[in-house]
């Protein structure tokens, strides 16, 4: 099975380089509406490929734009979240340079930033800023880093500061919290490399299961960017322990 799951991946790969990526390149350069369709297809056909199946549980706010917050396990959270809704990332300036994906990625509009350089935070707050102005919605994995997915890291405030000037400034958006949980451990962290990572996760028996869990908004009136931090870890936490008192089978 696991050799079969990299024949997949590597013909859907292939596929999606020879046929969609001028197609979204087109698409993301004209701003069809067509290039949320083809990032969604892409996601959901790669999941598949590797024999991961996506659940979803409650909506996210109807709101918008969203500043979407979740936890960090796996390079696969990406592919998982952007399989539901069109979403940009942000990931750290490393991912730009990977073969292949990092050109994908930065075919989506993902935001790049060096995570060392906290000099970087108000130009990459300022991107992130602009896309929301634009109706995205944006993703952040504030703990900054991916873990085995046991438990939730600390938020780091840094691009929570962004939505304090957008608040004082008068400017709608929404904090949509979201927990993501596997059946099986397939944390990236550390220095794991991607490839190995990857066969792993083929080679894992029925696939795997990959639970989000969308959460109500977290109130943001009059908070500054470590309370809002702060109370959306909190929101995260608590989306996570429920899964997990509810079905053990979610544990990771």
């Amino acid at each position: 099975m696991s050799y079969l799951r990299a024949l997949a991946f590597v013909l859907a790969l292939t596929l999606s380089l020879i046929f969609a990526a001028p197609l979204q390149w087109l698409a993301r350069r004209y701003n069809w509406p067509l290039q949320h369709r083809i990032q969604m297809a892409f996601c959901r056909l790669m999941l598949a490929a590797m024999g991961v199946r996506v659940e979803a549980h409650g909506t996210m706010p109807s709101a918008r734009p969203r500043f979407v917050v979740a936890n960090h396990v796996s390079w696969t959270d990406i592919l998982a979240l952007a399989s539901l809704h069109p979403l940009v990332f942000l990931a750290k300036k490393e991912v730009s340079s990977w073969p292949v994906l990092g050109f994908l990625a930065r075919l989506q509009g993902t935001l790049f930033v060096e995570r060392e350089n906290r000099r970087a935070i108000p130009l990459v707050n300022a991107a992130l800023s602009e896309k929301m102005r634009g109706g995205e919605d944006v993703v952040v994995f504030a703990e900054g880093t991916s873990s085995d997915g046991s438990t939730v890291l600390k938020f780091n405030a840094a691009h929570f500061a962004m939505l304090a000037d957008m608040q004082a400034a008068g400017e709608a958006f929404v904090i949509a919290p979201v927990g993501i949980a596997y059946s099986q451990d397939v944390g990236w962290y550390g220095d794991m490399t991607f490839l190995p990572h990857l066969w792993s996760l083929m080679k894992t028996r029925g696939g795997v299961s990959c639970q989000i869990f969308f959460g109500d908004a977290v109130d943001a009136s009059g908070r500054d960017r470590k309370q809002l931090a702060a109370e959306t870890e909190a929101r995260v936490r608590d989306l996570l322990q429920a899964a997990r008192s509810e079905s053990p089978k979610n544990s990771r």
